[in-house]
């Protein structure tokens, strides 16, 4: 994910590279691999990558990275990277603390640090970040008590990307809330209403539904729609040919009144119905990409992922994501899915 690292910010010590990641990354993640990439000394590009559940499966994951990561940039015809600095991050377990945190992932270091030698790209630096705090695991397989970030006072890396335009980085939790499921009363109500409504729509009713829903939404009023409408809609998206048909709603109806109709979708399918917010949050993702949000489209496509391994759409748009395809290409394979009359 490319992200220009304005000429005038210098990275040259591990707290300013600590410090800098949401800003090359994006965003600041939770449970990842980051890996900042630069040819000479020049940032190029950022990924990320879950970590693994297990420390079993940490070797394997490790000799993979770098492999993933040229391959990737090469189908890009972008260059390898000639370093490369990581990022392990994760929180503490409760009653733990991050020195406990770097000192598990410090095993997972050295096993980064071989397979990129292996690869001939330097490793600058691996950095540990938990609870607020970051460690040095280039070489060091004993953390101590650690280094702390920029608090409530933002440090001077902080102050140079805001002061060069870029807004201060969201963390994952933030924007993954935005098309978490809903709760409370409004949660009752939808499940009551998921819980009677027909599986069976004919087509031709789910694609007037929908049709309604975007030009609904186009009013920024508009917040929610009937919870009869909406558990139905939910269903009738579970169709392939009808999902793949909403699509093209952005194109149809502008893409703001549709990505807003998908989102508070995704929002709709409450528990114990969250897979069925798989659709929408594919259609949020597409979306998303249009208006190249290629962050929160990222975040909602892999939340549909995991929300169904097995759908099909999710996991080949996550392929062309990862290969960077561009608005127009997204557009025309959603045009194919409306077939004209």
């Amino acid at each position: 994910m490319p992200r220009p690292q304005p000429e005038d910010i210098r990275l040259s010590t591990p707290a300013d590279l600590a410090e800098a990641l949401p800003y090359l990354l994006g965003y600041q993640p939770r449970t990842s691999l980051a890996a900042a990439m630069f040819h000479g000394s020049d940032f190029t590009c950022a990924a990320r990558l879950d970590l693994p559940p297990t420390q079993a499966a940490w070797f394997d994951f490790a000799a993979e990275i770098p492999r993933a990561i040229t391959g990737s940039l090469n189908n890009k015809n972008a260059p390898t990277p000639d370093n490369v600095v990581l990022y392990l991050i994760d929180e503490p377990a409760p009653g733990q603390t991050g020195r406990t945190t770097a000192t598990r992932y410090a095993p997972l270091a050295g096993f980064l640090h071989a397979a990129f030698s292996h690869h001939h790209i330097t490793v600058q630096l691996i950095l540990c970040i938990s609870a607020n705090h970051w460690w040095d695991l280039t070489h060091d397989t004993t953390p101590g008590a650690g280094t702390p970030l920029p608090d409530t006072i933002p440090g001077a890396v902080t102050v140079a990307f805001t002061v060069a335009g870029q807004l201060p980085a969201p963390t994952e939790d933030t924007l993954t809330a935005t098309f978490a499921p809903l709760t409370g009363h409004t949660a009752d109500t939808l499940r009551t209403a998921l819980d009677t409504t027909p599986l069976a729509v004919r087509t031709t009713t789910a694609h007037t539904l929908l049709e309604e829903a975007a030009t609904a939404f186009a009013d920024p009023a508009t917040t929610t729609l009937p919870p009869a409408d909406t558990a139905t809609l939910l269903q009738v998206l579970n169709e392939r040919s009808v999902r793949d048909w909403a699509m093209s709603l952005p194109d149809t109806h502008t893409n703001p009144a549709a990505r807003r109709l998908f989102t508070y979708l995704a929002t709709a399918a409450v528990t114990p119905y969250e897979t069925l917010a798989c659709a929408p949050l594919t259609l949020l993702a597409a979306s998303a990409w249009y208006d190249d949000d290629r962050i929160l489209a990222r975040l909602a496509l892999r939340q549909a992922c995991d929300l169904d391994p097995a759908a099909r759409l999710p996991a080949l748009l996550r392929a062309a994501f990862n290969l960077s395809i561009s608005t127009q290409k997204l557009k025309n394979l959603a045009r194919a899915g409306r077939p004209t009359a």
